[in-house]
C-alpha cells in the first residue's frame, strides 16, 4: 500500500482555451480517454442535443464489439437515472440502450454519436453531420504506422463535418509513443512538443491559407497538452516502462559513448535534417587511444550554409545531400569518411534521441 497522491487527469483546463484542434497526450490510463468520451461524447448529448462523432485510424478498429466495450465504463445508468444503462453501436450509429438482464435483449434508445475510420474518410464525403460538434480522435499516435497522407485525411473529414460552419472540435487522444508523428510534423508541432513539459499545454495557430476582408490569414487555434504523471505505477517492466508508468516518451535502448564527451576530440561535424528534426553528427577521436566513432545529438540552432547537411528536403545547394553512402561530393577523403558511417561506430546522446533518429531518417544505417 502507497500513500502516494494520484492525479486523475481533468480536461477543463484544455477545454477552457476554446481551441479548434486540441491534441491531449500521455502515460496509458491516466483517464484522458475517460474524460473526453464523458464530456465531450455522452454529457455533452444529454445537456444539449448534440451528437459527437468517435474516430479510429483503421475500420478494423471499429467493430461493434470494441466499441462498444470502450463505452464499458461510462456510467449510463446514472447519467440517464436509470433510463438506459449502456452504449449500444448499430450500423455504425451510437445509441443510448437499455440492456435487460432478465431477458438478455437489448432495446435501442436516442442515438448520441457516429463511428467512423479515418482510414475510409472519403467514402463519408456527400453524409451530412450538422448535428455534430465534436469529433473525437482516439489513439492519433501509432505504434506501427499511419495512413498516407493523414492529417489531410482528418482535415478532409472535418471539413466534411463542420460544412464551414467552423463549430466542429477536434479531440486527438493518444499515449506517449513516438513524435513521429505526421500531425507533429505537418503541423509544424515539433518545436512545442520536443520542449514541452509534462503537466503543460501549449497553444499555437495554425494557418488555413485563406484570407479575410481585411487581408489578414484566418488560423485555427491548436492547444497541446502533455499529461501530468498520475503518480500510479502502470505495473510494467521492460524497455518501455517509463512511457507506461510515467508517461515520458516511448524509447528503445541506444549505444551511448563509452567515455565522457570531454575526453573526445571533434573532427568533423554535419547535420540531418527529416520531418523537422534536426540532429547533429560529429566525428570524435578519443584522446587517449585515437579511436573514432560517430555523435548524434538533437540540434536546436540555426544550419549554417556551409554545412553539409542531409535531409528529406530539397535544395539546390551542393552542400544539402540525400544519401549519405553516396554523395555528389568529389572530394574522395570526404566520401570515404562518409562511408564510415556504419551501426557499430555511432553513439547517441540519448536514449529518446537514438529512437528519434532511427525513427525519422529515410534510409538505413549499414552494418
Amino acid at each position: 500500500m502507497t500513500n502516494k497522491k494520484i492525479t486523475h487527469y481533468n480536461m477543463d483546463a484544455i477545454d477552457a482555451e476554446n481551441a479548434t484542434i486540441n491534441i491531449i497526450f500521455g502515460e496509458r490510463s491516466n483517464g484522458k480517454s475517460y474524460q473526453v468520451k464523458h464530456k465531450k461524447g455522452v454529457i455533452k448529448y444529454l445537456n444539449t442535443g448534440k451528437r459527437f462523432i468517435l474516430m479510429r485510424r483503421w475500420k478494423e478498429e471499429i467493430s461493434t464489439d470494441k466499441i462498444e466495450q470502450y463505452f464499458a465504463d461510462v456510467d449510463v445508468n446514472k447519467l440517464t437515472n436509470g433510463r438506459y444503462n449502456c452504449i449500444t453501436v448499430y450500423r455504425k450509429q451510437l445509441y443510448l440502450s437499455f440492456y435487460d438482464f432478465d431477458s438478455g435483449s437489448t432495446k435501442r434508445g436516442e442515438k448520441i454519436g457516429y463511428v467512423v475510420a479515418l482510414s475510409t474518410e472519403q467514402n463519408y464525403a456527400g453524409a451530412s453531420y450538422l448535428d455534430v460538434e465534436d469529433i473525437i480522435f482516439e489513439e492519433f499516435m501509432s505504434r506501427s504506422e499511419y495512413l498516407a497522407n493523414e492529417s489531410d485525411k482528418l482535415m478532409n473529414f472535418r471539413s466534411t463535418v463542420d460544412r464551414k460552419r467552423n463549430v466542429v472540435k477536434i479531440w486527438m487522444v493518444g499515449n506517449s509513443i513516438s513524435r513521429v508523428c505526421p500531425y507533429i510534423n505537418d503541423w509544424e508541432l515539433h518545436k512545442i512538443i520536443s520542449n514541452q513539459k509534462q503537466g503543460t499545454i501549449e497553444t499555437t495557430e495554425l494557418p488555413t491559407g485563406t484570407f479575410d476582408d481585411a487581408g489578414n490569414e484566418i488560423t485555427l487555434k491548436c492547444a497541446i497538452e502533455y499529461c501530468r504523471p498520475s503518480g500510479q505505477t502502470s505495473y510494467a517492466i521492460g524497455k518501455h516502462r517509463d512511457m507506461l508508468n510515467k508517461g515520458s516518451w516511448q524509447t528503445d535502448p541506444q549505444p551511448h559513448l563509452p567515455k565522457s564527451y570531454n575526453e573526445y576530440t571533434v573532427m568533423f561535424r554535419f547535420m540531418f535534417l527529416y520531418k523537422s528534426f534536426k540532429f547533429c553528427c560529429e566525428y570524435l577521436k578519443d584522446n587517449e587511444t585515437f579511436d573514432v566513432c560517430w555523435f548524434i545529438y538533437p540540434y536546436k540552432g540555426k544550419i549554417d550554409k556551409k554545412t553539409i547537411v542531409f535531409s528529406d528536403m530539397i535544395k539546390v545547394s551542393k552542400y544539402w545531400q540525400r544519401d549519405i553512402y553516396n554523395t555528389n561530393f568529389k572530394n574522395k577523403v570526404l566520401n570515404d569518411l562518409f562511408k564510415t558511417f556504419r551501426e557499430n561506430m555511432i553513439f547517441y546522446s540519448s536514449d529518446l534521441c537514438g529512437t528519434d533518429f532511427k525513427q525519422v531518417i529515410d534510409f538505413t544505417i549499414k552494418k
